[in-house]
C-alpha cells in the first residue's frame, strides 16, 4: 500500500508540471499549418504544440525532455509492473480474505443463532429461577411466621414446663412419702404373711389330727356295722316263737358283746 500511495504521488506530481507548462504558454500564431503553434516567453524560447487525436492541444516537448521523459516512463513501467504484481498479490490477498471474512461471517451466523438460543434458554431458566426465587420468599415469608409461631409455642411450653416442673417436684415429695408408707405397708404385709403361715401351719395341724379322728370314726362305725349284722344274722339262726325258748344263762361275751336277744331287742 506504501508503494502504491508513492506511485499515485509522483504520477500527481508528473501532472501537476505539464498542467504548469501548459499554462505558461501563449496564444497560437495566425500560421498556415492548424498543426503548429508558438509562444513567446521572457527568455525567447518558443514552444509547439500539436492538436491530439482526442481534438486536444498538446505541447511538443524537446527531444531531450522527451528522451528523459521517455526514461521515466521506462523507470515508472518497471514500478508499474511491480505495482501491478503487487495490485495481483493485494487482490488475490483481498479475495482469500473476502472467503476467510464469508467464512468468518458463517462461523458468527452460526455463533449468534447458538448466543441466541443460549439466550433464550438463559431467559427460560431465569424465568425458573425468578419463579424458584418468588417460591422460596413466600416459603422464607411462611417459615417467619412459623418460627414467630413456634416461638409463642416455646414460650407457652416454657411456661408449662415451669408448671410442670413444679408439679413434679410435688409429686416427687408424693412419691417419697408413699414409699415410705410403702416399706411400712410391706413390713405390715410381711407380718401378716407370716401371722398367716403360723395360723395355715396350725389349720393343717387341727385339720390331720380331725383327719385321724375321723378315720378312728370311720373304724368305729365300721366295727359297730359289723357286730350289727353278725347280731342280725344270729338272729335269723335263733328259733321260731311257738317252739320253746331254750333256756340259757349264758353270760356276756368275752368282748364284752350283749347277748343276741338283746342285740336283737336293740
Amino acid at each position: 500500500m506504501k508503494k502504491i500511495l508513492l506511485l499515485i504521488t509522483v504520477l500527481s506530481a508528473c501532472g501537476l508540471t505539464a498542467e504548469a507548462r501548459h499554462r505558461s504558454c501563449c496564444v497560437p500564431s495566425n500560421s498556415n499549418n492548424p498543426r503548429s503553434s508558438a509562444c513567446s516567453t521572457g527568455s525567447g524560447t518558443s514552444t509547439r504544440w500539436y492538436k491530439a487525436k482526442d481534438g486536444t492541444f498538446r505541447e511538443m516537448m524537446p527531444y531531450m525532455d522527451a528522451l528523459s521523459r521517455a526514461e521515466d516512463a521506462d523507470d515508472m513501467e518497471i514500478v508499474l509492473k511491480g505495482v501491478q504484481a503487487e495490485l495481483t498479490l493485494a487482490k488475490s490477498n483481498i479475495e482469500t480474505i473476502q472467503a476467510d471474512a464469508a467464512k468468518l461471517k458463517t462461523e458468527l451466523e452460526g455463533q449468534i443463532a447458538e448466543l441466541k438460543m443460549q439466550l433464550e434458554n438463559e431467559k427460560t431458566a431465569v424465568a425458573a429461577q425468578k419463579e424458584r426465587g418468588d417460591k422460596a420468599e413466600a416459603a422464607h415469608k411462611q417459615c417467619v411466621d412459623q418460627i414467630a409461631t413456634l416461638r409463642d409455642g416455646a414460650k407457652k411450653s416454657e411456661e408449662s414446663l415451669k408448671a410442670t416442673q413444679g408439679e413434679l417436684k410435688k409429686t416427687s415429695e408424693e412419691r417419697e412419702s408413699l414409699k415410705a408408707a410403702r416399706v411400712e405397708l410391706e413390713k405390715k404385709l410381711a407380718d401378716m404373711t407370716a401371722t398367716m403361715d403360723a395360723v395355715k401351719k396350725a389349720a393343717e395341724d387341727s385339720a390331720k389330727v380331725s383327719q385321724q379322728e375321723i378315720e378312728k370314726l370311720k373304724q368305729e362305725a365300721a366295727e359297730a356295722k359289723k357286730a350289727a349284722v353278725e347280731a342280725e344274722a344270729k338272729a335269723k339262726e335263733a328259733p321260731k316263737p311257738d317252739e320253746p325258748k331254750p333256756e340259757t344263762n349264758a353270760p356276756a361275751g368275752d368282748n364284752g358283746e350283749k347277748p343276741a336277744e338283746d342285740a336283737q331287742k336293740n
